[in-house]
């Protein structure tokens, strides 16, 4: 399922809730459209599911990769690199390092070659990857950040961003499309963490970001809408959906269009709502948006 899609057979309408569905279905290495049984569940209920199935998926044979990683300990750092390369599938290595101190790990990070890294990410046990990325030189980060998002890894360098530190934000948002940074923001984990790194981007950046989500593919009016509504600071979301505020009439009823096909009139009501009352009065005015989200205002 694509971000912002109807969901195909799902039929889910609700963004968060098709964000956690895409993240478990990665979770359990199955198509999403597997993953009908969840589809009746909210968002909170699906990612306490996931966490339930990431805990039973890694803790077991826990045992074996610990006992791999203690021996990690007995060898120099060069040794245990060429062993992992020559013995170890990215799989297994990714395994092994979420047994390994976050420290420890890094290291052997930092000297192993970035598609190796890139392809052994999406297996980290999420519970320890953030603690691991945080520690590994920044330019290695920064290298094997671009790689995911060579490979489209969104949902990865979503359950990642919350490792980010500013510097790390900064670094990466100069180099990567406004295409990806939407996408990675519709699979951030944390809330807080999100807002934080939106915050970071130049107003000049936003605005570009903005005007993307706007265009073509109209799958993305959904992600940009999800994002905006996400955001724990209501200056800040009241900044970038004054951003959309300024696209043409044809586009903001495009952008209608898609809400309304996407289930998130809820989340285009709040972005008008936190616009000034300059744009929000312009918006309104729009005959095929006003009548739709009047009500909606009212009722708050």
């Amino acid at each position: 399922m694509s971000p912002g899609s109807s969901g195909g057979e799902l039929m889910v309408t609700d963004l968060a809730t098709k964000a956690e569905l895409v993240k478990l279905a990665r979770t359990l290495d199955l198509p999403t459209e597997d993953l009908r049984f969840a589809a009746t569940l909210d968002q909170h209920q699906i990612r306490r599911l996931r966490e339930r199935v990431v805990a039973a998926l890694y803790d077991e044979h826990r045992t074996v990769f610990q006992r791999v990683a203690t021996i990690t300990t007995l060898l120099p750092t060069p040794v245990n690199v060429r062993i992992a390369l020559r013995a170890f599938t990215p799989y297994l290595a990714a395994r092994i390092a979420g047994e390994m101190a976050p420290d420890k790990a890094a290291e052997l990070a930092d000297r192993m070659p970035v598609d190796y890294l890139a392809e052994a990410s999406p297996h980290l046990d999420p519970r320890r990857a953030v603690a691991l990325v945080a520690r590994m030189r920044p330019d290695r980060a920064v290298a094997v950040v671009l790689e995911l998002v060579v490979r489209g890894e969104y949902v990865t360098l979503g359950r990642l961003l919350d490792a980010a530190t500013s510097w790390l934000v900064r670094e990466v948002v100069t180099v990567i499309s406004e295409d990806a940074l939407l996408r990675i923001a519709f699979y951030a984990e944390s809330d807080d963490q999100l807002t934080r790194t939106v915050a970071l981007l130049p107003d000049d950046r936003l605005r570009r970001v903005v005007a993307h989500a706007l265009d073509e593919p109209t799958d993305l009016h959904a992600v940009a809408l999800s994002v905006i509504d996400r955001l724990t600071d209501d200056a800040l979301r009241g900044r970038l959906a004054g951003y959309a505020a300024e696209a043409d009439d044809r586009t903001l009823t495009t952008l209608l269009h898609s809400a309304v096909a996407e289930g998130a009139l809820g989340q285009l009501g709040r972005a008008v709502a936190a616009m000034d009352a300059p744009a929000r009065r312009r918006v309104l005015a729009l005959p095929a948006i006003g009548g739709r989200l009047s009500e909606l205002l009212r009722r708050g």
